[in-house]
């Protein structure tokens, strides 16, 4: 990362959702820096993506099956950082369906595959100690009324990290999440192409004039697994230019 070295020589990575915007950017600056990373989506081979993933260990994940998380932990030899990046907003979350599906991507299946790992990363070696990542969101904070599902879901999310970070620091794990601001990935593109007033809207009560990147996000990620944040666990960071600061 630019300005910055980090060494994650020998460690083992997983990445959920890790095909695109900031699991992508994530899955990619570990591997760059030399870790054994492996990525999940939902599609059946790599080669199905349109973007180089070269480097990187795919693996097909359904998030929704709790059976298909669970077997992919079982299959892991290894495991000292887990980034729980797949998710994302439903269609209708104010159905009754909606709602449940955002929950079972967003949160139930970070809880499950956490757990589902727990032995793997209280066995790791790693400098600092392992690590489990969620990738929250302004929601987490805010009320946004397209999103009533997913916004429940990330303030879960983070809320789970801090109950992991007290129950699993005994056995070396910590556990933190980053909660990325307005960040332009695929899925947020269309609201900057078709809905300037809310782009400005953002932009108006942020200190910095932009919107995040996923690389934003990706080196918020590899400082809190790093050996510099040993001591920092059960937290959500909030990486979004001040928005959180500012006021509407």
């Amino acid at each position: 990362m630019a300005g910055i070295q980090y060494d994650y020589r020998g460690a083992s990575v997983l990445v959920t959702g890790g095909t695109s915007g900031i699991g992508l950017a994530t899955a990619r600056a570990y591997a760059d820096t030399g870790a054994d990373v492996t990525i999940t989506g939902r599609k059946q081979s790599a080669d199905q993506y349109d973007v180089d993933l070269t480097g990187l260990t795919y693996r097909q994940l359904d998030v929704n099956s709790r059976e298909d998380v669970i077997a992919l932990a079982s299959d892991l030899g290894r495991l000292d950082i887990l980034v729980n990046n797949a998710g994302g907003a439903q269609a209708d979350e104010w159905g009754h369906n909606g709602f449940e599906q955002s929950l079972n991507v967003n949160l139930n299946s970070a809880f499950h595959l956490s757990q589902a790992c727990k032995s793997l990363l209280a066995a790791s070696e790693f400098s600092g100690g392992a690590s489990v990542i969620g990738i929250a969101s302004m929601t987490t904070f805010f009320g946004f009324e397209w999103t009533p599902g997913y916004g429940a879901a990330k303030a879960g999310l983070s809320q789970l990290m801090k109950t992991l970070g007290l129950s699993w620091g005994p056995e070396g794990i910590r556990a933190n999440a980053v909660a990325a601001g307005f960040t332009r990935t695929g899925l947020t593109e269309p609201v900057f192409q078709h809905n300037p007033e809310m782009v400005e809207g953002m932009f108006s009560r942020q200190g910095l004039k932009r919107a995040g990147t996923p690389e934003d996000i990706a080196g918020a990620v590899l400082f809190l697994t790093s050996p510099a944040a040993a001591w920092i666990t059960g937290q959500t960071l909030a990486v979004d230019g001040g928005y959180s600061t500012g006021m509407g």
